[in-house]
């Protein structure tokens, strides 16, 4: 099955903010939060870009806008794909000229 998709289907791997709550000694050592999301790519600018989870062809839902700053690694899952047209071919009989 080749599905065509209107837009990138992208993994991206970024570091997140990370928080937590409660009365607590500080870490010794930060940590990176490394965090990997998968979507399509909707749009993308120099600083950033946006990641949709799911399109109905007009409208977008669940969308996240990722500052290209702390992004780690980035992979095209599958790409877009337009349709092509088929050269149309002239069915003539050779050596018989116009008809």
């Amino acid at each position: 099955m080749n599905t065509i998709y209107k837009y990138p289907l992208v993994e991206v791997t970024w570091d997140d903010a990370e928080s937590d709550d409660g009365w607590d000694e500080p870490p010794a050592k930060l940590e990176p939060a490394i965090v990997t999301t998968v979507g399509f790519l909707i749009k993308e600018t120099d600083a950033h870009i946006l990641i949709a989870s799911t399109y109905d062809g007009n409208h977008t839902n669940a969308r996240i806008q990722i500052p290209k700053s702390i992004i780690v690694k980035q992979k095209i899952i599958a790409t877009t794909k337009k349709k092509r047209r088929k050269a149309r071919r002239l069915n003539k009989p050779p050596d018989e000229g116009i008809f």
